[in-house]
């Protein structure tokens, strides 16, 4: 699946020009047949290289594949419109002639030959926004789909969305493109099979800034961050994914992030609330599933791996905004303490308890913790067990937070060189101004030898 970005360029050509990369060849004889609804128009060959899918069980005379594409497109179009979005412009709309012979919205199936399944091709882009068409594998034969019904309300839901898009705006980034298009595919089918599996490629990297998408060749990220928007609908209603269009139409999709804030202010909520929630049902995924209500489909997503697993952890990170660090303590009881030298304002800090080990139920955060400062943070007196610690930076900011840390009971702490206090254990749950039991550290020259010279005590590390 895929978008083409070719704003402010009119193309004025289809695949029945018999050019671009996929296309009809002259051998080819394409007809055509109209949805119910006279949304859509499907152009398709009978005969040639491009020849579609031949069955005809209700004996129609037309070909089923092309019928079950046209009811589709136009079963998710009723959807996204019952949603509040806008649907996908036609070429009327931009001043163009009926480039398919009507102002329906026309899906062209020909044979991608493996190389792709299907995409949005664009007419023309003005005044911020674009019309075009639907091109789509003829057959999917040697595709991966379990079936024809799975690659079709796959390639209708997700590809369509890119034409909501295009309502809206013509420049939204990537990942923002991509992950609103997966969210598509739940939004019309919350059992989606593509949908479930793209959101494990989210959680393989939790620790990647949510738009910060890797370097290089296709990595899938895009496509992954389909869990946030899926967690937005699921924890705030899939109006925040509306507003979110609307903002993004005013705004630009250069303030991608800041129409994505506005949008979950008008949920009620806030980015805090959003995404320490969201770090939490993360957590709470595979077989942690259980421990306490996350998402709907949460015992079918792939687990998260632990940053570092240790009784005590002594170490450093580097919190970057919109992501989320994970660490397994098997903590022998007590009190848990958070010790760092370095300025931890930004940072969001919650405590999970394991119901058992490592792949366990996880139950509801028992804390969150906003530290304002270098020190120590208790983080709760807990019974011996298994405990999740979640670093986060909720906030939409232009710099990681990078610290040195020691985490787990008192004889952790000092040994790293750091004052315990005798405070109250617990914190506060709102990132307004920290109560919780904060020493101001020992001067930083002082502090450092001691942090990083002691022996003996276990240091875990990410892996290379």
């Amino acid at each position: 699946m895929s978008l083409w970005l070719l704003g402010g360029v009119a193309l004025a050509s289809r695949p029945t020009d018999l050019s671009g990369l996929y296309a009809f060849e002259s051998e080819d004889t394409v007809e055509s047949l109209d949805g119910e609804a006279g949304l859509v128009r499907v152009h398709y060959s009978v005969e040639g290289p491009n020849q579609v899918l031949q069955g005809d069980e209700d004996g129609d005379g037309l070909p089923d594949f092309a019928q079950d594409v046209a009811r589709s497109a136009e079963a998710v179009l009723a959807v996204f419109e019952a949603a509040g979005l806008r649907l996908p412009l036609n070429e009327s709309d931009m001043g163009l002639q009926a480039l398919g012979g009507s102002d329906a919205l026309d899906f062209y199936l020909v044979d991608f030959a493996g190389t792709g399944d299907g995409q949005l091709g664009v007419d023309t882009c003005q005044g911020g926004v674009c019309s075009g068409y639907m091109v789509m594998e003829n057959d999917f034969t040697g595709y991966g789909y379990r079936d024809l019904d799975a690659a079709i309300l796959t390639l209708t839901s997700h590809e369509l969305f890119h034409g909501v898009q295009y309502a809206y705006l013509d420049d939204l980034p990537g990942w923002m493109s991509e992950g609103t298009a997966m969210w598509a595919e739940y939004l019309y089918d919350p059992q989606s099979e593509d949908f479930i599996a793209w959101c494990g490629r989210y959680l393989s990297e939790p620790d990647r800034g949510l738009d910060l998408t890797p370097a290089g060749a296709f990595t899938g990220w895009e496509y992954g961050t389909g869990l946030f928007f899926g967690f937005l609908d699921a924890f705030l209603g899939p109006q925040t994914i509306v507003d979110l269009m609307e903002e993004l139409s005013l705004v630009g999709g250069e303030q991608a992030l800041s129409a994505l804030e506005t949008a979950i202010l008008a949920q009620g909520s806030d980015l805090v609330e959003v995404w320490t929630t969201f770090a939490s049902w993360n957590l709470a995924t595979g077989r942690r599933a259980g421990g306490f209500q996350g998402y709907p489909f949460a015992e079918e997503l792939e687990e998260l791996e632990a940053t570092a697993e240790a009784d005590s952890i002594v170490d450093d990170e580097r919190v970057y905004p919109l992501a989320s660090v994970y660490l397994y303590l098997s903590h022998p009881g007590g009190p848990l303490f958070l010790g760092s030298p370095d300025e931890l304002g930004g940072l969001a800090v919650q405590v999970m308890p394991s119901s058992g080990g490592v792949f366990e139920p996880v139950l509801e955060p028992l804390l969150t913790v906003f530290p304002d400062q270098a020190g120590v943070y208790e983080l709760g007196e807990h019974e011996a067990g298994g405990l999740w610690v979640i670093f986060s930076q909720p906030a939409i900011a232009d710099s990681s937070i990078s610290f040195d840390y020691c985490l787990g009971g008192d004889e952790v702490i000092e040994s790293c060189g750091l004052s315990l206090d005798e405070g109250e254990p617990t914190g506060p749950d709102e990132p307004e101004g920290c109560g919780c039991a904060a020493v101001e550290p020992p001067g930083l020259a002082a502090l450092l030898p001691a942090l990083f010279a002691f022996i003996g005590l276990r240091r875990a590390r990410r892996p290379a």
